[in-house]
């Protein structure tokens, strides 16, 4: 019988321990992998939380069914990020995700084909469709006005469908926006990162969205108690265009969306903020942002939500914009500012975030 421990890295990984793996599941019930083709760090530069491999697979006879490749997910390389995924409980999240809520729902999200966690330690493994031909979108090029209606629309339909459902209750090992751990972090993790972030960027930002940055701070946990307040749903967390595949000439489903590392209990309208504020150029989000966010109020209704009009909708959409200015400290705070490529390509980010905080007026409501 295979060892079932888990592998930590590529390297660990055998065609017998893929054949028990894909077993387990019934993804094959009697070819063998014989062999196996390893292609690591598949999101080099991209995947900070976890590394990612594609494995093309050879069996020792046809099934039907049987994965060509798939996708491994291993723990990050990196200690410090290891910490962190260890400290917000991610791959915990992750693995419960596909084994609890994905095939309960419509948002498409590849198939798992295996998944284990160390009942010791934060160790994990998860193996998962490979959804070529369909492509990863890139967060700074953004998104079409044809994508950015496609991701609104399955995303409204999935909150929808866990709006105030009484099965979150199950959830107990998801996180609320306004969590302790989430709380003292993210307002630690602004500290560190607002000295560093003026410095560079304060020239590129308006004086009054900078008088926000300066109280944001201590405006944090009153921000995050409003993403957590009522009506609940089930937030991706991470919803950016760099996690959605999209279908090509090749093919693929129109849209199916990765990395639940991070999902929260918490005010669905974060998803769409965050996503129109980083995905879109900021012209096209001006010229779509309040036809988008009516379709996907419709859709709210049309799922079954009640007692939620669009008055709500929006200001919960302008209180999640403006929160979202923390990504734009923390991540522009920590990059390093003798990356001339890296600055060139924020200061898009930067713009997006920036320009979405002064269209919806965000600023008034910095809590107290």
């Amino acid at each position: 019988m295979a060892d079932m421990s888990i592998p930590r890295t590529p390297d660990d990984v055998s065609a017998e321990w893929l054949t028990a793996a894909l077993r387990g599941t019934n993804t094959i019930t009697k070819a063998s992998v014989t062999s196996f083709d390893m292609e690591p760090d598949i999101a080099a530069g991209a995947g900070f939380m976890g590394q990612l491999a594609r494995v093309t697979l050879h069996y020792d006879q046809p099934e039907p069914g049987a994965p060509a490749a798939l996708i491994a997910k291993f723990p990050a390389h990196a200690p410090e990020n290891r910490a962190v995924a260890d400290l917000f409980r991610m791959y915990e999240t992750e693995t419960r995700f596909y084994e609890e809520v994905a095939g309960k729902v419509e948002l498409r999200t590849p198939r798992r084909y295996h998944s284990a966690r160390c009942t010791g330690c934060t160790d994990f493994i998860l193996l998962m469709e490979d959804l070529a031909p369909a492509r990863v979108g890139d967060q700074v090029i953004g998104c079409s006005p044809a994508q950015a209606e496609l991701a609104i629309r399955e995303l409204a339909k999935f909150h929808a469908t866990w709006w105030e459902n009484t099965r979150l209750a199950e959830l107990d090992w998801v996180w609320a926006f306004n969590h302790p751990v989430r709380s003292a972090a993210a307002q630690g993790a602004y500290a560190g990162a607002w000295g560093p972030f003026k410095q560079i960027w304060a020239k590129q930002v308006p004086a009054d969205v900078l008088a926000i940055g300066e109280q944001f701070h201590d405006a944090l946990p009153k921000l995050l108690d409003r993403l957590a307040a009522a009506p609940v749903t089930i937030s991706h967390g991470d919803y950016r265009i760099d996690n959605l595949f999209f279908a090509t000439p090749e093919g693929g489903d129109p849209l199916a969306v990765v990395d639940w590392q991070i999902m929260t209990l918490g005010n669905g309208l974060f998803d769409v903020a965050y996503f129109m504020a980083g995905a879109m150029p900021s012209a096209d989000r001006r010229a779509m942002e309040m036809d988008l966010l009516h379709m996907y109020h419709g859709i709210l209704l049309e799922g079954g939500v009640k007692g939620y009009d669009f008055d709500q909708c929006l200001l919960d959409y302008r209180t999640a914009a403006l929160f979202c200015w923390q990504y734009a400290v923390i991540i522009l705070g920590a990059l390093d500012a003798s990356n001339e490529r890296g600055l060139a390509l924020f200061t898009t980010v930067l713009e997006r975030f920036v320009s979405i905080i002064v269209d919806l007026d965000a600023g008034e409501l910095l809590p107290a």
